[in-house]
Parts: structure tokens; sequence; C-alpha cells
């Protein structure tokens, strides 16, 4: 290997069996690289992005000999001029653990670095873990797209015990009682038996529960309206769930009807479409003090979005790959944090082995870290929570 510093990319699989990009930045001999996600679920106001195909890009980045020793916030904003979101995240994530370096911290104290970079206080963020599945996560015919558990437990051990436990005894329950061939898993490991009625998938979920665990998590749903809405337009907007039609008003008062059922449901996520602004602000006047009213696609993780829609969600999630580069995600975790917004740290559909979103959750001292079912690719991000905490 050449001794030099050097900027170059490289293919790695996705967990989906995709390629997608690896940005590399080798340092005295030493290489920093880091990958993007890609989602499946995307917002109208994500820009999708495209894997790029031509290795001659980055060749003029390689002609800046001090680009290697720009501040994070010089480095992205000339980053992200060169390359895509999804090329700018990864080179972005990359330069952050060559910065740490430079600093003095090691790869695995990435979270400390940003820690005192960032003058924020280190904390062990909640998790939000996938355990069933529908929506276009998986085949079955559930509208909503992830029925997850947030622990309330307040060690990440016992967390991360707490939902192994309740992933295995949902299996247990499912193959018991509907048969192996309902154990298929979606995009992000979550089970996703073929059933089509919510009620039905909340039941299951609150069974395994119960089963070990009574009283330690609560209930978090991913309902990605944007994937089930019928009708757009001047008229207003209709829902299809369980194979019924319901207007912005009866969807709102269904979901009063769930969380009043099952108390334990204390998070939802894209509960209307990212259009329906005007019923965004009504469910969280309505419901807001009972339950997280999580913006993802609504916001897409820009500071923009933030704050133009910020009367319509008292939780916001934040993915990476859609802020584009580090010190954007930053600017809209710290305008969050400002007006009382709960942050979500998240991971997508189809996800790498990276392990740096542990990192800036802990780092940043985040509220919660969404990170899949705890199984199979999935596991590298909580087995690295379980190592830094």
């Amino acid at each position: 290997m050449p001794n030099s510093n050097k900027l170059f990319i490289r293919e790695v699989l996705l967990s989906t069996g995709e390629l997608t990009k690896e940005a590399v930045i080798r340092y005295n001999d030493h290489e920093y690289y880091d990958s993007a996600p890609l989602g499946i679920t995307t917002g109208l106001k994500e820009t999708q992005s495209k894997i790029i195909k031509n290795k001659d890009f980055y060749a003029g980045l390689n002609l800046n000999k001090n680009i290697i020793n720009l501040s994070q916030a010089e480095f992205d904003k000339k980053i992200s001029k060169k390359c895509n979101s999804q090329i700018s995240t990864a080179f972005s994530l990359a330069y952050l653990k060559l910065s740490a370096h430079k600093n003095g911290f090691t790869e695995k104290e990435t979270f400390k670095y940003i820690s005192q970079k960032y003058k924020k206080r280190l904390s062990s963020p909640k998790i939000i873990c996938n355990i069933l599945n529908g929506g276009k996560h998986t085949y079955n015919d559930l509208a909503f797209c992830e029925f997850m558990i947030i622990p309330r437990g307040i060690h990440v051990q016992q967390n991360i015990k707490t939902v192994s436990e309740i992933y295995l005894d949902l299996k247990s329950i499912i193959k018991d009682e509907l048969g192996e061939n309902h154990l298929s898993v979606g995009r992000e490991g979550g089970f996703s038996p073929l059933i089509s009625d919510v009620e039905e998938a909340i039941s299951l979920l609150s069974r395994a529960i119960y089963k070990r665990n009574k009283d330690k998590c609560f209930i978090a749903i991913d309902v990605a309206a944007n994937n089930f809405t019928k009708k757009n337009n001047k008229k207003g907007f209709e829902y299809i769930v369980n194979k019924k039609a319901y207007t912005t008003n009866t969807l709102i008062k269904y979901y009063s009807y769930l969380i009043n059922k099952y108390p334990s449901i204390k998070y939802i996520e894209d509960p209307l479409h990212e259009n329906d602004v005007g019923g965004w602000k009504t469910m969280l006047n309505k419901l807001g003090k009972k339950i997280l009213i999580a913006a993802d696609d609504l916001t897409v993780s820009k500071f923009s979005n933030l704050k133009k829609f910020k009367k319509c969600f008292n939780a916001c999630v934040l993915k990476i790959n859609q802020s584009g580069n580090f010190t954007e995600l930053i600017k809209s975790y710290n305008y969050c944090v400002k007006n009382n917004i709960k942050t979500i740290i998240s991971q997508r559909s189809g996800e790498t082995d990276s392990n740096i979103i542990v990192h800036i959750a802990t780092g940043l001292g985040g509220h919660y870290l969404k990170a899949g079912a705890p199984a199979r690719e999935r596991i590298v991000k909580y087995n690295e929570l379980l190592r830094i905490t």
C-alpha cells in the first residue's frame, strides 16, 4: 500500500444484497472508512440517492493537499459539492473518524470525540427496536410498517436483554399459533406473519411482551402513512387500513382508539401523509400530550423542513444520509433540542455493517436510537452499544 494520503471509494454490500459505495480516507497508511444506508420507504421531499459509478469524481479532491486538514464543516461543504448525498454522507462519516483520531481518540472512542467536540453530554439513548414488520418492509397485508418496542430500563444491557427475549417470545407465539410458514422476516429483521389486521399485530406483540417482560417496555409504531394513502387531492386524503377507508379525522380517531385500548403505545411515526399538514397539526393537538408523534417523511432530517413544520410533531427521526453529511445532521439535531423535540437517530431499511449511528446517538446525548431488530446484520449496532456503554 503506497504511503500517501488519498480519498477513494469501493463497493460494499447492503443488507438487501445490493451493492453500495463505501468512502475511504487513507491517512498515514491507515484507512478510515464508512458507508451510508439506503431506504426503501422515502418521503417525497427526500432526494433519492443514486449509486455513482464514475470512479473519477473524487480525483479533483485528491489534488487538494489540504483536504484532510479542514474542519468537519469545511470538509462537508466541499465534499457535498462534488457528490450526491449517499457518497457525501459516507465521506463525512469517514472524516469524522479521522478527526477523532487526530484529536487523540481511537475509533472505539468516536462517541467521546463527538461529545467533546460538539459540547454535548454523553448519555445512553433509549432503543426503539423493530419486532414485527408490515407495509413495504415485507409481503404481508399489514398497512403499518413497523411494530416496535421501547424498553423502559435504565441500563442498556438490561434493555437489550429485554428486546432479545421479546423477539424470541414473539417467534415462539407465531410458530405455535400461526405456524412455521409465518416466520419469515422483513427487511429490518422483524417477523412478518401473513396477517392483515393492525390490532392482531399489536396483540401478538403485546402477548410477547407479557410472556417474560410485563410492564418493561412501551410499544412504538412506524405507520409510514404515505404508503397506504389512496387519495391526495383538494377534497382531502383517504387512507386504507384493514381494507377500510379513513379520512384524516377518522384515522386520527382510530389512533386515539388504539392508544386507549393499548395504553403501552407511546410512539407513532409518520401517522399521516406528509402533505396532510393540517392533519398533523390536529393530531399533535389531540394526542401530543399522550404519545410521541414522530416525523420522518414529513421532514426527511432537513433543517428547513424542521422549521417549516415544527407545529406538527413532538419527535423527529434523523437519518444521516438524508442530511447528506454530519454537519447538517448536527444542525437539525440542535434545532430539535432547542425546541424540545425528541430526537431519534435512525438506521435505514437497507443497512451496511457501519455502527457509526450508535456513536452519534451516544455522543450527542440523543433521546432514542432506532436500529432495527435484534438479529441478523442489525446486531452490529446493538453490540456496539453494549461495548461503549
